[in-house]
């Protein structure tokens, strides 16, 4: 059972402060267990499930300003990838690999 100093940590790992949908205390203590306590696979889990939800922004420009949206997914992406090398799980060839797809 994942411990309260478990979800604390993941919590900054993952930016995510608050115990709010998605990730409330419930959902990270479950993923916690199911990763056997590896902290950075779910981590990384969790980045890449962000880089995904960030798949379909764009980058606004209108009247003069712009927001790069699009960049979103790609820092996700590299937050993911932080934690997936420092993860055994991920380390020993067993796990998912992300990239990002270029046209």
């Amino acid at each position: 059972m994942a411990t309260a100093d478990q979800i604390a940590l993941l919590r900054l790992k993952i930016d995510q402060p608050d115990n709010v949908a998605p990730y409330t205390d419930a959902v990270l203590g479950a993923a916690i267990d199911a990763a056997s306590g590896d902290l950075d696979l779910v981590a990384y889990n969790t980045w890449t499930n962000k880089a995904a939800t960030a798949s379909s922004l764009v980058d606004i420009s209108e009247g003069g300003s712009s927001r790069k949206m699009g960049d979103l997914q790609e820092q996700y992406l590299r937050m993911a990838a932080q934690f997936g090398g420092q993860s055994p799980s991920l380390a020993s060839g067993r796990g998912t690999r992300v990239s990002r797809l270029r046209r």
